[in-house]
């Protein structure tokens, strides 16, 4: 018989000592993306001590992997929770945390691991170390309360997330399982379930000129000027395109689908007419939107933008895809996951109404594939990538309540 989250949550209550220091010493080891292994010895030797199968699986160009991700003893770890034979279900979560900038912006040592009033602060705190725990926390218990799961957990802690989606990449190009059963992609949400993700594509937009002494600008090309003439031709396509794509799930913000322009250079010199200028941003996909199909969008907006002037036509701005883009997806009602998690927040907490998100990880790469998937994770998102980020040891042990209850109610 199946235990009844009552039943769980006083062993997932009394787990919190063992499993918050798990999580204090994880931020305390420095993961930066590329620099993944010495946290992923970390939580491969903690789960080998439970007892629990697992390997760490390094990262080999007969996986696709590119020579630069290659650094030595740089892995994945994966690890089997129950039976062989059972329907699998995945969760993921990324071990590589971004750079934690200046240190002087934070309240503490970035790495500090320190707990001050019930949340743990430092880099990767909520993103997504927190997300980790929490699953691991959920199997405890479920070990503890002697739950016979009805599927198999595979959990996959996975490198490279930050920057290329390698980890994940790598460990789908290995699978030659039939696709899961379901995916649970452990990203701070709030402990919110998100079924539906808006994908994300990545750009950089290359715009020439021709420099000329600023007291004679006339005789130059103001690679700026044009620049911008290019960025309101992309955003009128993304203005139309964030009008048509209507999600109730995305009711709470102002586009499910964002673009934005992260960083603009431009010039060389305050005396000179900028030669050249450039931008990097981001465009939101819709699920079921081609990649091609949005990129494609984009460049024929650009090139009629700069039909009319002589010199963006003789130099037509340079579009760089900067990432392969991680499609939209979104999850049925039907599925199993969904209905399992949805009853397990409901039996917990009297509702469990779900959202959109539109922030790119790889849950992209399971939901792009049609593969049930769902996003869930204590912390807030706003914090990640923040200085003084924290996630509350409440979220993270609720988080691994729900993923307990979740799994033990899967058939």
């Amino acid at each position: 018989m199946l235990p009844h989250p009552t039943d769980l949550a006083p062993i997932v209550d009394n787990l919190r000592p063992e499993l918050v220091a798990l999580l204090q010493q994880s931020v305390r080891t420095s993961s930066l993306s590329g620099h993944e292994q010495a946290v992923a010895e970390l939580h491969r030797s903690w789960i080998a001590a439970r007892g629990w199968p697992v390997e760490l699986r390094p990262l080999t160009a007969d996986d696709g992997v590119p020579p630069s991700e290659l650094a030595d003893g740089r892995g994945n770890v994966v690890a089997r929770f129950g039976s062989d034979g059972l329907p699998r279900i995945v969760l993921n979560g990324h071990l590589d945390v971004v750079d934690a900038g200046d240190p002087a912006d934070w309240s503490a040592d970035p790495f500090s691991g320190e707990q001050v009033d019930g949340a743990i602060y430092g880099r990767g705190s909520a993103d997504m170390k927190g997300g980790i725990v929490a699953a691991l926390w959920a199997l405890r218990a479920l070990e503890q309360a002697g739950v016979e799961l009805r599927v198999q957990v595979e959990l996959q802690l996975v490198v490279g997330e930050e920057t290329t989606g390698v980890g994940t990449r790598a460990l789908l190009a290995q699978d030659r399982w039939e696709d899961p059963l379901g995916v649970v992609v452990l990203e701070p949400t709030g402990n919110r379930i998100v079924a539906v993700n808006t994908g994300v594509q990545f750009f950089t937009v290359e715009v020439a000129g021709r420099a000329s002494h600023t007291s004679a600008p006339w005789d130059g090309v103001d690679a700026f000027a044009n620049l911008l003439l290019v960025r309101d031709a992309m955003l009128a396509v993304a203005d139309r395109r964030a009008a048509a794509y209507d999600h109730p799930a995305f009711a709470a913000v102002p586009t499910a689908l964002p673009f934005a322009i992260g960083t603009v250079r431009a010039g060389a010199h305050r005396a000179a007419v900028p030669a050249t200028a450039t931008m990097s941003g981001r465009i939101g996909l819709a699920p079921g939107e081609r990649i091609a199909d949005v990129r494609s969008a984009f460049v024929d907006a650009i090139t009629a933008a700069c039909a009319d002037d002589a010199w963006l036509t003789a130099h037509p701005p340079r579009i760089n895809w900067d990432n392969e883009g991680l499609p939209g997806w979104e999850t049925s009602t039907g599925t199993p996951l969904l209905r399992a998690i949805r009853g397990a927040q409901k039996q917990l907490h009297g509702s469990a109404s779900t959202v959109g998100f539109t922030a790119g990880s790889d849950a992209g790469q399971f939901g792009g594939r049609g593969i049930p998937t769902i996003v869930f994770g204590p912390g807030d998102v706003a914090l990640a990538h923040a200085p003084d980020e924290h996630v509350r040891v409440d979220d993270v042990e609720r988080a691994a309540l729900v993923l307990a209850t979740t799994l033990a109610g899967l058939r």
